[in-house]
């Protein structure tokens, strides 16, 4: 009788599939963390244009207006009587789109929002009000 010592196929075959089952699973998670962290992220700098408008409000007494309906002209009209930016502009590519929604004239609560959407898997759709409501919605992937 033969004593013969090494793997079969079926068994090299199984640890394959184990590890095809692992590797899924683990990149799954991956990718729901990753996303958690571009939409934390864009979260976070809502929060600091919100500041940002704030300040603008309180040292001028208005709030910019609806010329300001991209990123980087709202962080312009964002400036403190001296010139300076109350913010820089967020330097990560958190969102591909950016919306601001001034409030309307006259308006003295400062109905607005800010709107992004996100760069995540699931085209997470952030809306933040000048109330610090926030809606979230995942448009899909």
């Amino acid at each position: 009788m033969l004593n013969q010592k090494g793997t079969t196929i079926l068994e090299l075959m199984l640890v394959v599939v184990i590890i095809g089952i692992l590797s899924m699973v683990s990149m799954t998670e991956y990718f729901k963390v990753h996303d958690r962290a571009y939409v934390g992220a864009a979260i976070n700098d809502l929060q600091i244009f919100k500041t940002a408008i704030s300040m603008h409000d309180a040292e001028w007494g208005i709030f910019p207006p609806n010329e300001a309906n991209s990123m980087i002209a709202l962080v312009n009209q964002l400036r403190n009587p001296d010139g300076l930016p109350y913010m820089d502009p967020p330097s990560g590519d958190n969102w591909r789109s950016f919306t601001y929604d001034p409030p309307a004239a006259g308006d003295l609560m400062g109905d607005y929002s800010l709107t992004v959407v996100c760069n995540d898997h699931s085209s997470t759709q952030i809306t933040m009000h000048w109330n610090s409501a926030m809606e979230i919605i995942k448009l899909g992937d």
